[in-house]
């Protein structure tokens, strides 16, 4: 049963959400804004009226066992029809039936009830809190009542969740305020807890009231911790939980995509980050709440999202806030989201004292929203100083390999050098021993005979004139041949030496591949070059597939 404010008139509705109270049993409403005064005990009960309440108790005692009587013999139990003739001035007045209901409730409840519920609202009005609990164990809920000739008699298949109206007033918050704080947590949806209260009847509101006055805050950390561990051993036990980690973690994570609300503290620290190295990141931010009932579904659809783009990395990040703003973050659906994710998932959930089940699944967790920016850019800086490191290092091997290449080739052209000037003082030697031998064989023709004298003396110039020149053609073919085993004398002429990068000297069109670079030696220098195209003898043309031909 709610109340409408504004016309001041009751109306029952079976499915209606409970509306705040307060102490007087009146309904909390931002607009009237009544006072709350304190709950006031019922005047004492009269005789007359106990005689009532015991009759009441008699009749629903003996419907009852009707009823199991007949759902015993497989019968569905018909429902009481009216009493004949019963007297009008037999009902209860609804202030009369209101006194027994706290009767019975009292019998019922004497004392301060524990009450386990899982919380899905609540909200604050004057400093009192108002809480709104389902049942954990109920599924979708419990199911609402079959009706025949206007008597309830039976349930129908579909379910409804019962839910349980708690409100804790004002005097009473202070002390379990304190207690969460001690250990960080804060109520929020989702969480399953254990409080301790009174239970009345509001007769406002038509409706049954829990007054809180304690809450079991060990049990609800433990309660955190198993529903942690639970997850965790589940998802162990198929073998996906390491799932995410064991993707390769990405060399330049320039492409991320975010998952956080929309204009947070977080996501600025994390932009900041980025946006103050100076790299070219690419952001796909996709917005979601990180904290309430609806956060964990918001989250996990955002991850699905970004699955479906180009991306290097996916952060998982929020801002600051209380140890049970983090009930999202061990969602059984967003840890499977992160696990299904094509892409690391890197979380900062900017908590430094647990660490939520999103963290123990994603492929690297980090304490807050600055960090996780800090290591995005350190991965990709990290990736350029290498590059550049490696860089410098071909320069260094490649300056290495032309060092190497000219004193080879200082060497062999000292060599040359050498083998010419010993040809060249072999030819001397040669030439020195047939000039000798003419000497003395002249000689000899002179003492022999010297009478031919000057008839062979003709002969001898001439033979000594064609020796000359036969050395002298000999030695000229000696330098020519010199001349081209010279390599500067083949470069000058415009030949050229082609080398791989590693040094290695090009002897077929099979040693290269297209867009590899060359090094061309010419006379004056080297031409370093990258390989657009292969053309073989009597074949196609080979091209490069990036550059074409």
């Amino acid at each position: 049963m709610v109340r409408d404010d504004t016309a001041d008139a009751l109306q029952f509705d079976v499915f209606a959400e409970p509306a705040p109270t307060g102490d007087d049993g009146d309904v909390l409403n931002p607009v009237l804004d009544p006072v709350l005064d304190p709950v006031v005990d019922p005047a004492p009960r009269s005789t007359e009226r106990e005689r009532r309440a015991q009759g009441l108790r008699m009749a629903r005692q003996a419907l009852e066992a009707d009823v199991g009587t007949e759902r015993a013999a497989g019968q569905e139990p018909e429902p009481p029809a009216p009493r004949p003739g019963a007297a009008p001035d037999t009902a209860l007045t609804i202030a009369d039936f209101y006194e027994l209901l706290h009767q019975a409730l009292r019998m019922e409840f004497p004392d301060d009830v524990w009450v386990t519920g899982e919380i899905r609202k609540v909200s604050m009005s004057k400093g009192h809190r108002f809480i709104e609990l389902a049942d954990p164990s109920a599924g979708d809920g419990a199911p609402p009542p079959r009706y025949r000739n206007g008597w309830s008699y039976g349930y129908a298949p579909r379910q409804q969740t019962p839910m349980l109206d708690v409100v804790c007033w004002s005097r009473e918050w202070p002390t379990i305020a304190a207690e969460l704080d001690a250990v960080g947590l804060e109520l929020v949806a989702g969480l399953v807890v254990k409080v301790r209260g009174r239970v009345s009847a509001w007769e406002g509101a038509s409706r049954i009231r829990f007054s809180m006055s304690d809450l079991d805050v060990e049990g609800l950390l433990g309660g955190i911790a198993a529903a942690r561990r639970k997850l965790l051993s589940t998802l162990e036990a198929e073998g996906i939980l390491q799932a995410n980690r064991r993707l390769p973690a990405p060399p330049v994570p320039l492409r991320v995509g975010v998952v956080t609300s929309a204009g947070s503290e977080a996501l600025r620290d994390f932009r900041g980050q980025l946006e103050r190295s100076g790299l070219a990141f690419e952001v796909h931010l996709e917005s979601s709440l990180v904290q309430g009932a609806e956060a964990p579904l918001q989250i996990a659809a955002a991850l699905k999202r970004l699955a479906h783009k180009p991306l290097d990395l996916i952060v998982l990040t929020r801002g600051g806030g209380a140890k049970g703003d983090l009930a999202a973050f061990d969602h059984e659906a967003v840890a499977r989201a992160i696990l299904a994710s094509p892409y690391p998932v890197w979380t900062g959930i900017g908590h430094t004292g647990d660490r939520s089940v999103a963290d123990e699944v994603a492929h690297r967790a980090l304490v807050t929203p600055t960090a996780c920016g800090e290591a995005v850019v350190d991965a990709v800086a990290s990736y350029l100083e290498g590059v550049a490191t490696n860089a410098a290092r071909l320069v260094t091997v490649a300056q290495r390999v032309v060092d190497v290449s000219r004193r080879e080739l200082a060497a062999r052209r000292s060599e040359l050098s050498r083998a010419a000037r010993h040809e060249v003082t072999i030819a001397a030697g040669t030439l020195a021993h047939a000039r000798g031998r003419v000497e003395r064989g002249a000689t000899v023709t002179l003492e022999r005979c010297s009478a031919t004298l000057v008839n062979r003396s003709n002969a001898v110039a001439s033979s000594v004139t064609s020796t000359l020149t036969e050395g002298e053609h000999h030695l000229r073919r000696q330098r020519a041949l010199l001349a081209a085993y010279d390599p500067h004398r083949q470069l000058e002429r415009g030949w050229s030496l082609t080398r791989r990068r590693d040094g290695s000297i090009v002897r077929s069109v099979d040693a290269i591949a297209p867009g590899e670079e060359i090094v061309t030696v010419v006379a004056d220098g080297a031409i370093v070059s990258e390989t657009r195209s292969i053309e073989r003898a009597g074949r196609e043309q080979q091209s490069d597939p990036e550059t074409g031909p």
